[in-house]
C-alpha cells in the first residue's frame, strides 16, 4: 500500500493559535471592560435635563475600602466620563480619605513635676520586645497642640496648665535602646478628661485651616488665643529628622528623652487685621496672593486678598450676620482652579435661614472679579461646589445618606448611595435642576449588607488642587 507523505507547516498551526488568542484577548477585553462599565456612575434626572449642567465641570474619584482600584469620573457640561484604574498606588488611593494637615492636642507632665512623677511611677506591663509600660498619679497637666503639616514638618505649642481632677493618671512606654522609637513619642502622657470647655480648650485653633504660602505653609489663627491675635501665620515647623536631633531635656525614669512639654517650630505673624474678632479661613490663590476670610466684632463677613509681603490688596465686605451668637466655622470646597474659592461658612444663630453661607469668590492680578457670601437655603452643607464657565450659577454636589441599625436594611454610608446635584442661579435663587449620579451600588448582586460586605464599602472624593491636599491638580 501506498503510504501518503504528510507534510508539517508550523506557519499554519501559529496562525490558528495566534487568531484563537487574539479572539481571547478582544473577548477578556470586551468582558473587562462591560464588567468596569457596569460598576461606572451614571446620571439620573430628576428636575429638569441635563442640559442645564453646561457650563459645569466636576470630577471626582470613587473607591472601595480594603483595594486599591479606582474609578475617575468627570461630569463635564451634562456627560459623565469614567475610566478605571486598576491596582492604583496606594499613596494616590490614600488622598482625598485621609487629611494632609492635622492637629493634635495632648496633655503631659509638667517640668516642674517630672521628678516627682518619676519618683511615683510603677511598672504596669511589659511587651515582647522588651519595653516597659509605666503609670504614675499627676495633680497638673500641661496641654499642648502639635501641627503636623502637610510638607511633613511639625510644630508644637504650649497651651498652659491645667488641673486634671482627681485619681488621675500618665502613662508611658520605656523601650530598649535596640528599638527605634520617634522622639515625639517617647514621654507621658494623660488622656484627659472632661473638665475642660472647648471654649476654654478648642480642639484646633486653626480651625483646621491650612494653605500653600510662598515656598512653605501657612495656617490661620482664628481667635486672640495663646498671645496671638487672628489671622495668617507663616508656619516653620522642623522634619523628623530634625525633631530626632534634638537634645534630649528630661529624664523618663531611666531614660533620657525629649520632654513632650517642649515647644518647637514656630508660627510668624503674616497678615493679621485689626478689626477680626475671628479669622475663618486662609486660601492659597492665583499670582501668589492669599484670601482670608473673616469676621469682625460688628458681624460683618469680610474677604481680604493679601500679596506675598503680606499687604492688602482688595477687601470686600460681604454679609452682616443676623442674631449671630458667636460660633463660626468656614471650609474651603474642593477645587480645580486657584483662581476661584467656594467656602462653606457656618454662624451659630437664632435665626436658622441665617446659619448656612456659600461664599464665592474669584480674584485676578490681586483683586476680586467676584465676591459674594449666599444663604444656603437648604440647611446643608454640600461636599463640593463649583461655578458654570459664566459665573451666574453654582452646582452643589452632596452625599447622599441611608442608616439603618435594625433588620435586614441597607447600611449605606455618605456617598455610597450616589451623589445628589443641584444648580441654582446665584441672582435668583432659583433651582434650576436636580439629579444624582447613581455609583453603582443599586446594580451589586449582593445588595445586603449583613449577607455580603459588598456594596456599603464605596467612598467618593471629589479633585482638588495639590496645595489644597489633592494628588497634583
Amino acid at each position: 500500500m501506498k503510504r501518503t507523505q504528510k507534510h508539517f507547516r508550523p506557519l499554519v498551526g501559529l496562525g490558528v493559535l495566534a487568531a484563537a488568542g487574539l479572539a481571547l484577548f478582544g473577548g477578556l477585553t470586551l468582558w473587562l471592560h462591560s464588567g468596569w462599565q457596569a460598576i461606572a456612575p451614571t446620571l439620573y434626572n430628576e428636575i429638569a435635563d441635563a442640559d442645564q449642567l453646561e457650563g459645569f465641570t466636576l470630577s471626582a474619584q470613587m473607591g472601595w475600602y480594603n483595594h486599591n482600584d479606582l474609578l475617575h469620573f468627570t461630569l463635564r457640561d451634562g456627560r459623565l466620563e469614567a475610566d478605571l484604574q486598576p491596582d492604583a498606588p496606594a499613596s494616590q488611593v490614600k488622598d482625598g480619605r485621609t487629611p494632609a494637615y492635622v492637629v493634635n492636642r495632648n496633655y503631659t507632665v509638667t517640668p516642674e513635676d517630672r521628678d516627682a512623677v518619676n519618683g511615683a511611677a510603677t511598672v504596669t506591663g511589659s511587651g515582647s520586645d522588651g519595653s516597659r509600660t509605666i503609670s504614675a498619679p499627676v495633680d497638673r497637666v500641661l496641654r499642648t497642640y502639635t501641627l503636623y503639616l502637610p510638607d511633613n514638618t511639625v510644630i508644637r505649642l504650649a497651651a498652659g496648665e491645667t488641673d486634671p481632677g482627681d485619681s488621675a493618671t500618665a502613662y508611658a512606654t520605656l523601650f530598649p535602646p535596640s528599638v527605634y522609637v520617634y522622639a515625639l513619642n517617647t514621654d507621658y502622657s494623660w488622656p484627659g478628661g472632661d473638665m475642660e470647655t472647648e471654649t476654654a480648650w478648642p480642639y484646633d485653633p486653626t480651625g483646621g485651616s491650612c494653605f500653600a504660602l510662598g515656598a512653605g505653609y501657612g495656617v490661620c489663627w482664628t481667635r486672640d488665643y495663646l498671645g496671638r491675635a487672628p489671622g495668617l501665620y507663616r508656619a516653620h515647623g522642623l522634619t523628623p529628622d530634625a525633631i530626632d536631633a534634638l537634645p534630649r531635656d528630661g529624664v523618663l525614669c531611666d531614660q533620657e528623652v525629649l520632654c513632650a512639654s517642649t515647644e518647637f517650630g514656630t508660627l510668624e505673624p503674616f497678615y493679621c487685621p485689626a478689626d477680626a474678632e475671628a479669622a475663618l479661613a486662609g486660601v492659597s490663590m492665583a499670582d501668589g496672593s492669599t484670601l482670608l476670610l473673616y469676621r469682625t466684632a460688628e458681624g460683618t463677613l469680610c474677604a481680604d486678598l493679601v500679596n506675598a509681603a503680606g499687604t492688602r490688596t482688595d477687601h470686600r465686605e460681604l454679609a452682616t450676620l443676623e442674631d449671630w451668637t458667636g460660633d463660626d466655622t468656614a471650609t474651603l470646597m474642593p477645587r480645580t482652579t486657584d483662581g476661584e474659592a467656594i467656602l462653606s461658612f457656618y454662624a451659630q444663630s437664632a435665626n436658622p435661614s441665617a446659619r448656612f453661607w456659600l461664599v464665592m469668590l474669584q480674584a485676578e492680578n490681586g483683586h476680586f472679579t467676584l465676591a459674594r457670601a449666599v444663604g444656603n437655603q437648604d440647611f446643608s452643607t454640600p461636599d463640593a461646589a463649583v461655578l458654570n464657565e459664566s459665573g451666574d450659577k453654582i452646582l452643589l454636589a452632596e452625599g447622599q445618606y441611608l442608616r439603618s441599625t435594625g433588620g435586614s436594611s441597607l447600611i449605606i454610608a455618605s456617598s455610597q448611595n450616589g451623589v445628589q446635584l443641584r444648580v441654582y442661579e446665584l441672582d435668583t435663587g432659583h433651582m434650576t435642576y436636580m439629579g444624582r449620579i447613581l455609583t453603582g451600588s443599586e446594580r451589586d448582586w449582593a445588595r445586603v449588607h449583613q449577607v455580603r460586605n459588598l456594596h456599603a464599602d464605596r467612598w467618593i472624593t471629589f479633585d482638588t488642587l495639590q496645595k489644597d491636599g489633592g494628588s497634583g491638580l
